[in-house]
């Protein structure tokens, strides 16, 4: 899947996909709850324009988004109403709030720093079966021992061809078991969400796995 396909998705205002939320997703309320926000460096990779971001700014140390389409990044200021610094180039800093106008794919370990936790709402699941394994490898790449990763999946039958894609437990402990300890915190099933009746789906399950780095 080329980056052409996020940009045109965000020129038609979101249309091909079923990612954006307007309010603050319940996961990340429930890691809040869990103690795992306050203080910590919050890592919000293919982050968009989600309100998450804002919400967990209220208490973590510092909040890092990565988000490739110039829309998103300047969106979220915009309907935020607020005025980030460029303080090195496609890196946007307003207070304790960063985000990075940059491919996921190349970013670095040394340029995002020590991060205590992932939050990664619907991120493995925006990717084709052959990116995702990419992805996590990148990930993986970008964690040290002890942090903890929070992914939110959909599962739901019959699959579809584009994003968001179907993922489920088995291929979560594929793809990261060997570098995470798993944890299956929620399967819920959502036959009221959006993409049930605007794709005529036959079911939908929303997953949320809490991930401890080894």
């Amino acid at each position: 899947m080329e980056s052409e396909f996020w940009f045109d998705s965000w020129e038609q205002g979101g249309t091909k996909t079923s990612f954006h939320l307007r309010d603050v997703h319940e996961h990340a309320r429930m890691l809040d709850r869990l103690g795992l926000v306050a203080g910590a460096r919050v890592l919000v990779p293919l982050c968009g324009k989600t309100t998450d971001l804002r919400f967990f700014a209220e208490t973590a140390a510092e909040v890092v988004g990565v988000e490739l389409v110039p829309r998103a990044v300047a969106e979220f200021f915009a309907e935020n109403g607020l005025d980030p610094v460029e303080e090195e180039p496609d890196v946007f800093r307003c207070g304790n709030l960063v985000i990075r106008r940059q491919d996921i794919f190349r970013l670095g370990p040394d340029e995002i720093g020590p991060v205590d936790l992932v939050y990664d709402r619907a991120s493995l699941i925006a990717f084709p079966d052959d990116m995702r394994q990419r992805y996590a490898e990148t990930i993986t790449r970008l964690v040290r021992p002890g942090t903890r990763y929070f992914i939110n999946t959909l599962e739901y039958a019959p699959r579809l061809p584009s994003p968001p894609f179907s993922v489920g437990p088995a291929e979560v402990v594929e793809r990261f078991g060997h570098a995470f300890d798993v944890e299956h915190l929620a399967a819920e099933p959502r036959p009221d969400h959006r993409m049930v009746e605007k794709f005529g789906l036959a079911s939908l399950v929303e997953h949320g796995f809490l991930l401890r780095a080894r």
